[in-house]
């Protein structure tokens, strides 16, 4: 047989997006020459791997058995990319994170002067951006490297991994709203009383009727200090920049623990000093 990476990438993402066309947008491909891949990859295994019939373009029985290896192929490849970048002896010019607010590496600041001392020369951008945000940054290569909370799939060219620590959410209001003088905090009392949430989530795990939005977390928690109303913040924040003004409202299971994860391109992977902050992020610990 005689494909390469970029007939398997191909495959992934159709397979992913159930369709060609939409495939061949997300690759900037045009829709014969991804149809045509498929069609060359299937002659190479002798079988075919999508059902063609109706709107989406579903994998058949074997086409599903081939994603699974597919997919261990390029994970492989991935891991041989980073080694290589790894062992080179180039760095990048500029590293861009995209992080959101939701967790606080433990011993950040001893993180980014290692960084510094490690690559004296590299230009450092930090960004500030949560949920699909960071996935968009980093597809649009203005973050090599994002930081967010996880989620049970990401699009096919993206790679994660888990952090080893979880951060923290909680509900909180300013210690002078009404909801703060509340004895027992029901469900009716969260959304019959303003939300404050973000723009770029619907934060479904509690949905009040009545809501203003921020772009981050930082906004969202000025805007509770100012008596606006409730909001789902990282506990680490409120904690270091909440000035003492807000309070947690027990309700239910929070504060809640929170999985995060690390992101970055498959097809536009970061280099040496990106793979460097990565492997310390994973490693790091309280």
């Amino acid at each position: 047989m005689n494909y390469s990476i970029e007939t398997l990438r191909t495959f992934v993402e159709a397979a992913s997006l159930k369709s060609f066309s939409a495939a061949a947008r997300k690759l900037n491909k045009s829709q014969s020459t991804v149809s045509s891949t498929i069609s060359g990859f299937e002659d190479d295994l002798g079988f075919v791997l999508f059902n063609r019939q109706g709107r989406e373009s579903t994998l058949t029985f074997a086409g599903r058995k081939v994603l699974s290896l597919v997919e261990d192929i390029l994970s492989a490849d991935e891991r041989l990319q980073a080694l290589r970048v790894e062992l080179l002896p180039d760095i990048e010019p500029r590293l861009s994170c995209a992080f959101s607010d939701i967790y606080q590496p433990p011993h950040a600041e001893h993180i980014l002067t290692t960084l510094d001392r490690q690559f004296p020369h590299l230009e450092f951008e930090f960004l500030i951006a949560e949920n699909n945000d960071v996935i968009e940054m980093i597809q649009n290569q203005q973050a090599h490297v994002g930081m967010m909370e996880s989620r049970t799939e990401y699009p096919a060219d993206i790679s994660f991994s888990r952090l080893p620590i979880q951060g923290e959410l909680g509900l909180y209001v300013l210690n002078s709203h009404p909801l703060a003088k509340e004895k027992k905090i029901t469900y009716q009392h969260l959304t019959m009383t303003r939300q404050l949430r973000l723009s770029s989530s619907s934060q479904m795990i509690i949905n009040s009727e009545k809501n203003w939005f921020a772009p981050n977390y930082l906004l969202l928690l000025e805007m509770a200090e100012q008596g606006a109303g409730w909001a789902i913040l990282p506990t680490w924040l409120v904690k270091q920049f909440g000035h003492n003004r807000l309070v947690s409202i027990n309700y239910d299971l929070w504060p809640r623990k929170i999985d995060v994860d690390l992101v970055w391109s498959k097809n536009n992977p970061p280099g040496k000093a990106g793979y460097w902050l990565v492997n310390k992020l994973l490693n790091s610990q309280d």
